[in-house]
C-alpha cells in the first residue's frame, strides 16, 4: 500500500514484540453537510482495509458529522464558564478548557454541579502537587472538547468542538458496513478461510494528540490499550495534515539474521555492493578496501536468509547524528521486508548510541526517494554532489518510544 506517513511521523511502529504499520489516509475537507462518518470511511478508507486491520477515526471528525462543531462566536460563554477558564492550564499541543467557549460546552456536556465540583477538589488537588483531578471527575464529556487553534485546518483554526455521541456504537456500524465491502472483494474460498481463522476487523474513534491517547470507543473485540499504545506518537496528525483516518496493520518481524559484519564476510559484501556501482571516478563504496576500514570500525552490517548474506548496510556517526551510507538489498530480496528491518535496526542502534537523528545518503540514480519517505525520513531540500553525480540527504528525527507519555 503506497501511503506515505505524515511529515515527522514514522509509518512503523513496534509495540510489546509486535510491530505495526499506522497508514493515514487523507480525505476530503469534512463539514457539517457531512452528516454520516461511515460513509466517509467507506469511501476513503474501505479500498484499502484488509482482514486483520483496525482503523481508527479522528473523534473531531465524528463530531463534525454529528453536528457538534460549533464556530466560536455561536458559543455564547455565561459568567461561570468565563471565570473557570482563568484557572485551566494551557498547553503547547492545545488550549483544553483554558477558554471560554471550550468550558462552555463542558458545563452543557456534564452540568454545572459536576463542573464546580471538579473545579473545587481539583484546585485542592493542585495545592497538595496533585493534577489532573479535575478531568478525573468531570469525566470524558469533557474532556473530549477540542478548542480553536491557529494550527489547526481551516476552518477549524476558529471552530470549538464537544466530543462524539455513541462513540461505540459509531464504531461498530463502521466495522459491519466495511466487513460487507471488504467480502464482496474477496473470493467464496478467501473469505472461506477468513472466517476458519476469524480474523475480523476493528475500528475505535480516538481522541489524540500529541502528548496522550484516549479511546472513546470501539467495535467488538478491539484491544484498546493495544490501539493507544500504537498511536501513541499521535500518526494522523492534528494540524493541516487533513488525514482524520487512520489504518492499523500487523506486519510480522522477520528473523532476518542482522548483525555485524566481520572481516571474513568481504567478499560477500563486496559482491552485493557492486549493485551499487555507478561509473564516475573514485567510487569506492564497493571496493574491498574501502568495505574492511568500516568493517575494522564497526560500521558494516548485514542481513543473512537462510545463510545467503542479501541486504548490507553502513552506519557512520558524524555531525551529531548517525548517518546510511551504504544500503543495499538484492533485488530479488527487495519488497520483503529487509530494507524496513534495516532501517528499523538504524534507528535502535541512533538512540542506543546517543542520537536522535538519522541520515541517510543516496545517489539520485538509485531512485530511493519514494522508499525514504515511506519509512519516515523527510527530503532536505538539497542536493550533494560527489564527483559532479547528484546525491540526496533524507533525514529523520527519532523519537526514544520510552519517552512517549
Amino acid at each position: 500500500m503506497e501511503i506515505l506517513p505524515n511529515t515527522g511521523k514514522n509509518l512503523i511502529i513496534e509495540v510489546d514484540g509486535r510491530r505495526f504499520t499506522r497508514y493515514p489516509i487523507r480525505t476530503k475537507l469534512i463539514t457539517s453537510e457531512d452528516s454520516d462518518i461511515v460513509e466517509i470511511v467507506q469511501e476513503y478508507a474501505g479500498k484499502y482495509v484488509e482482514s486483520g486491520d483496525i482503523v481508527f477515526i479522528s473523534e473531531k471528525a465524528v463530531a463534525i458529522t454529528q453536528g457538534r462543531s460549533y464556530p466560536l462566536e455561536k458559543v455564547k460563554a455565561s459568567w461561570l464558564a468565563q471565570f473557570l477558564s482563568r484557572f485551566v492550564m494551557k498547553t503547547p499541543v492545545g488550549i483544553g478548557l483554558g477558554s471560554p467557549q471550550t468550558m462552555q460546552l463542558a458545563i452543557e456536556e456534564v452540568g454545572v454541579a459536576r463542573i464546580l465540583t471538579a473545579a473545587i477538589i481539583g484546585a485542592l488537588g493542585k495545592i497538595v502537587g496533585i493534577r489532573g483531578i479535575f478531568y478525573m471527575i468531570a469525566g470524558h464529556g469533557a474532556r473530549s472538547i477540542d478548542g480553536a487553534v491557529p494550527y489547526a485546518i481551516p476552518p477549524y483554526n476558529t471552530y470549538v468542538s464537544k466530543g462524539p455521541l455513541n462513540a461505540s456504537e459509531v464504531s461498530e456500524k463502521t466495522r459491519v458496513l466495511i466487513l460487507e465491502k471488504i467480502s464482496t472483494r474477496m473470493s467464496t474460498q478467501d473469505l472461506s478461510a477468513l472466517v476458519s481463522k476469524k480474523k475480523d476487523i476493528g475500528v475505535a474513534i480516538v481522541d489524540a494528540n500529541d502528548i496522550g491517547v484516549n479511546i472513546l470507543g470501539a467495535s467488538k473485540g478491539v484491544d484498546k490499550k493495544l490501539v493507544a499504545k500504537i498511536i501513541k506518537d499521535n500518526p494522523l496528525g492534528q494540524s493541516d495534515e487533513q488525514t482524520p483516518i487512520g489504518i492499523i496493520r500487523e506486519i510480522p518481524i522477520i528473523n532476518t539474521g542482522l548483525r555485524k559484519a566481520e572481516l571474513s564476510d568481504i567478499q560477500n559484501l563486496s559482491t552485493i555492493t557492486r549493485l551499487l556501482h555507478i561509473n564516475i571516478p573514485h567510487f569506492l563504496w564497493d571496493e574491498e578496501k574501502f568495505i574492511k576500514k568500516q568493517i575494522k570500525q564497526g560500521e558494516y552490517f548485514l542481513i543473512e536468509n537462510n545463510g545467503v548474506v542479501v541486504g548490507a548496510m553502513s552506519l557512520r556517526a558524524r555531525n551529531s547524528k548517525i548517518h546510511i551510507e551504504t544500503l543495499v538489498v538484492k533485488e530479488e530480496f527487495q519488497s520483503k521486508g529487509f530494507g524496513t528491518e534495516f532501517i528499523e535496526f538504524a534507528k535502535k542502534f541512533s538512540l542506543e548510541n546517543g542520537y536522535d537523528k538519522l541520515h541517510a545518503y543516496s545517489f539520485l540514480e538509485y531512485n530511493m526517494e519514494k522508499f525514504y519517505l515511506k519509512k519516515g525520513f523527510i527530503k532536505l531540500g538539497h542536493l550533494g554532489y560527489y564527483k559532479n553525480c547528484p546525491y540526496q540527504c533524507f533525514e529523520m528525527k527519532i523519537n526514544n518510544p520510552e519517552s512517549i507519555s
